[in-house]
C-alpha cells in the first residue's frame, strides 16, 4: 500500500473541484503556523541585539502571538474541512457565496460582508 495514497487521494478530490490552488494555500499556511507555534513554545525569546526581553513582556507577548497563531489555525484547519466537504466559499452564516476577490485576500475567511457586518454591529 502507498503511504502516500491519502495525499492523493486529496489532491484529487480538490483538483476535481477547481479549487487545487486554494488548497495548496491554506495548507502551506497551515504548515507555517504550525512551525511558528512549535517555535514559540521553545526557549525562551531573544531581541535582534541578542538581549533577553524582560520576562513578564516576554511571557505576556508570547502568549498574546500564541493567541492569535492559534486562532487563525482554526481558522485555516474550518476552512480546509469547507472544501473537503464542498461548502467552501459559502457563508457560514447565511449560505450566500463570499465574493471572489475577499476569498483571494484570505482563503480562509468564513462570513459574507453582510454576516460579517451585522456581527460586529452586534457586539
Amino acid at each position: 500500500m502507498n503511504p502516500n495514497l491519502n495525499v492523493l487521494q486529496t489532491d484529487t478530490i480538490v483538483d476535481t473541484t477547481g479549487n487545487a490552488g486554494v488548497w495548496h494555500r491554506l495548507h502551506f499556511e497551515r504548515e507555517e503556523i504550525c512551525e511558528a507555534l512549535v517555535k514559540e513554545c521553545g526557549p525562551s525569546r531573544e531581541t535582534d541585539a541578542g538581549e533577553l526581553i524582560p520576562k513578564e513582556s516576554a511571557i505576556n507577548a508570547a502568549c498574546r502571538h500564541l493567541e492569535l497563531l492559534q486562532a487563525r489555525l482554526k481558522k485555516v484547519d474550518d476552512a480546509l474541512d469547507r472544501l473537503m466537504s464542498g461548502k467552501y466559499g459559502d457563508c457560514c452564516k447565511c449560505g450566500k457565496w463570499i465574493e471572489d476577490t475577499k476569498l483571494d485576500f484570505d482563503p480562509a475567511i468564513a462570513f459574507c460582508l453582510a454576516c460579517w457586518d451585522r456581527m460586529q454591529t452586534e457586539h
